[in-house]
């Protein structure tokens, strides 16, 4: 079964500190060494298309009204839903330990469909 996994905080916020980077390097490393990770990465600035009313609109941000932003992802291949919360469970005690004060949240979801379901 694969899973995203959304690493979500509010905006504004400073640059995430070296050590809680470096942890978390490894731990993708890791991930990848046990063969569930099969991508993950950041993500850059946001450009949304949105149709409404048969209009597309297009607009790039930031958006004043955010009240989160996503930092990063992670997909994994695993047997079972309680396999996924337990990596984002890992991932969340990384940023406890090395950004502690930062509210951070990680949203786990089954990606349904696609190339491995075929």
């Amino acid at each position: 079964m694969r899973y995203i996994m959304f690493v979500k905080m509010a905006p504004g916020h400073d640059a995430p500190p070296a050590t809680l980077m470096s942890a978390v390097e490894a731990e993708i490393k890791q991930q990848a060494a046990d063969g569930i990770l099969l991508d993950a990465g950041g993500y850059g600035p946001i450009h949304e298309l949105r149709l409404a009313g048969g209009e597309v609109t297009t607009t790039d941000g930031p958006f004043s009204e955010t009240k989160e932003v996503i930092g990063g992802f992670s997909l994994f291949e695993v047997r079972a839903r309680d396999e996924a919360v337990e990596q984002a469970r890992r991932m969340i005690a990384l940023h406890q330990e090395f950004w502690p004060g930062q509210d951070v949240a990680i949203e786990v979801r089954e990606v349904a469909g696609g190339p491995a379901e075929e």
